[in-house]
């Protein structure tokens, strides 16, 4: 009777088929099963077979687990998101956006020509526009006429309009990181910015003609490298970071993702293990966290993102977020008074990165509306990858395209796309993305590795042991000849043993993981900066700090003016010093740290009048007195 092979992979596919190519290490053998690798046209899968007869009735008996639909996996998985109270803009479908919008193409650096009117825009057609015309510089433009001052002023003053309540930003910052920021907002006027009405006449546009209560995510499923990543991109038809909290930009049009990642069991369904959320300043391995990591809140198996307010970004942990921004424009500057601030400003001290640079606070509390399974509002989930021609086809912008030399008030590319055209890492390497490509999905797969790893350095050392031997005998049968032998032949045949005993301790230490098995890390273990949020200040001292960063601003910016003058007096160069150290007295005295601050001012007078000495006494009777007086 003919041996049948049925391959089960969950959680899409059985195949039955009388030869089974299997490639790979058989892991286990439990009964008449194995189960290990293989690989069948899309790239490697999970393979369990049962060898027997095949009774009568046909296909062997074996236990089939249940399917799941891309769609299914999805929603037992998707995200909650938690906005901060005063948000305007919640993820929003995209057919109801490109309704709304103008087809443009840039025609050269300054100029553009709309191709498809307001109301004319479909996903098709921008679908077809983009295929037809990849590299033309297409772009949506969702609003044509920012409000004027007198509409701005009225849409601010509506009743029904969110309130939020923020903190100053600048007072956790020092006095250049104010300075600095001040001539960022100035730079608007001369790069291309969004312009001011634009936020308020997005607002006015989504809240009139798009469905507010909708709330669709775009998900696709990647199976790779032992990993089912859940992707899910959400929409915003704005940005108003910068608009609405002084944040770092504002640009029409929003995409943020949440990635799910399910590692592959030897038995079994995929379980949760990882999850990333887009950030500001997050990369690589500092992008995700483990499923059971204490940061990340769960409802059930729902990831909780708190989103920023206006910005959107995705943060583990609801709080109010410093990030600070080191322009290029200013990166010597910012580098020789971070040197200067560590030794001259003690609260400098207390956190590099934060005093200064440009300072930006994210705003993501959760108070706000709530979008997931059972909470306030719930998803409407669409299923997308690389044959959704408004995914694959378009490679434009989603938003109105500025001409920012910086970027950051232009709008995004859609989520397959960066603005260049280039394929986003994480939609084209999910895994790698998140630093996930070096990691194995469970033990087994690691002790697997391992096993290969073994095989392959024995392979190596095997080859090594030849060279080595064959350079050893060459070298010393020229020395028995009498042949001088050069240093490049003795320094490789030092590198080959040396080349050797590294391999053997590799060999030994993996050896050593297989019998005895590392503990499971740390969830933060693989974290190079671990973002959390900014403590809580008293609300007195917020106030104080408040008021001081407020006025100090322009007070930093007149004494720079002063420096500027032309002819300026001994006097007008007084009093800007004085000015300067009156300002960081005040510093002090609002940051705690007066008595460092003025200890600190006096050793360096002190210091300063000894070299001043020293320089005067050398001058006038020369080294050799000098040193008699100061060691005599």
């Amino acid at each position: 009777m003919a041996r049948r092979y049925i391959v089960v992979v969950w959680p899409a596919q059985v195949w039955t088929t009388r030869h089974a190519v299997i490639i790979g290490r058989t892991t286990r053998m439990k009964g008449g099963e194995r189960v290990g690798r293989c690989f069948h046209g899309i790239g490697e899968l999970r393979w369990t077979i049962s060898v027997g007869a095949t009774p009568a009735g046909g296909i062997a008996p074996t236990e089939q687990r249940p399917l799941m639909s891309d769609l299914d996996l999805l929603q037992a998985f998707e995200p909650i998101v938690r906005l901060t109270e005063g948000e305007l803009f919640f993820p929003a479908a995209v057919e109801e956006y490109v309704a709304c919008c103008e087809l443009v193409e840039r025609v050269d650096g300054k100029n553009s020509r709309v191709i498809l009117a307001d109301g004319e825009v479909t996903l098709e057609l921008l679908a077809e526009f983009g295929a037809a015309s990849p590299d033309a510089g297409l772009f949506l433009r969702f609003v044509d006429r920012p409000l004027s001052t007198i509409q701005l002023f009225k849409w601010r003053h509506r009743r029904d309009r969110p309130r939020f309540r923020e903190a100053s930003r600048l007072a956790r910052v020092g006095v250049l990181s104010r300075l600095i920021d001040a001539l960022v907002r100035v730079s608007l006027f001369f790069r291309g910015g969004v312009a001011s009405g634009t936020q308020a006449s997005a607002e006015e546009l989504y809240r009139t003609r798009m469905r507010r209560d909708h709330h669709p995510y775009y998900a696709r499923v990647v199976r790779d490298a032992g990993y089912v990543a859940l992707q899910y991109w959400y929409f915003y038809v704005f940005n108003d970071w910068r608009s609405r909290v002084y944040g770092v930009n504002d640009h029409e049009a929003d995409w943020e993702q949440v990635t799910v990642y399910l590692a592959e069991q030897p038995a079994g369904p995929p379980r949760p293990a990882w999850v990333a959320f887009s950030a500001h300043d997050e990369t690589g391995d500092d992008l995700r966290r483990r499923w059971d990591d204490p940061d990340l809140t769960l409802v059930g198996d729902h990831p909780v993102v708190f989103a920023g307010l206006g910005s959107h970004s995705g943060a583990y942990l609801a709080g109010e977020y410093l990030t600070t921004i080191d322009p290029p424009a200013f990166k010597r500057l910012v580098r020789a008074y971070r040197t200067a601030a560590r030794a001259l400003l003690p609260w400098a001290r207390e956190n590099a990165q934060a005093g200064v640079g440009i300072p930006y606070i994210d705003y993501a509390r959760g108070d706000g509306v709530a979008i997931g399974p059972d909470q306030d509002r719930a998803w409407a989930p669409v299923v997308i990858d690389d044959e959704t021609p408004w995914v694959f086809d378009y490679q434009g912008l989603w938003g109105n395209d500025t001409a920012d030399p910086l970027g950051g008030e232009r709008g995004p590319a859609g989520p397959r796309y960066e603005r260049s055209g280039t394929v986003r890492q994480s939609w084209g390497d999910t895994v790698g993305w998140s630093g996930l490509a070096k990691v194995a999905p469970n033990p087994e797969a690691a002790a697997d590795l391992v096993r290969q790893r073994l095989d392959d350095l024995r392979d190596d050392a095997d080859v090594v042991r030849t060279d080595l031997d064959a350079h050893r005998t060459t070298l010393r049968a020229d020395v028995a000849s009498g042949v001088t032998v050069a240093e490049a032949e003795v320094r490789d045949l030092d590198e080959l043993a040396a080349r050797e005993v590294a391999l053997g301790d590799e060999r030994r230490r993996l050896e050593r993981r297989l019998t005895t098995p590392s503990p499971l890390p740390e969830p933060h273990e693989h974290l190079r900066h671990r973002r959390m949020p900014v403590p809580p200040e008293p609300r007195a001292r917020r106030r104080i700090l408040a008021i001081w960063s407020a006025v100090s601003t322009p007070l930093i910016l007149a004494a720079i003016g002063l420096a500027f003058l032309p002819d300026r007096s001994t006097s007008v160069t007084t009093l800007i010093l004085f000015w300067l150290f009156v300002l960081l007295v005040i510093e002090a005295v609002a940051r705690r740290h007066l008595v460092q601050f003025l200890v600190t001012i006096v050793v360096i007078v002190v210091f300063v009048g000894l070299i001043t000495t020293i320089a005067g006494l050398t001058v006038y009777f020369g080294w050799q007195i000098t040193v008699a007086i100061c060691f005599g």
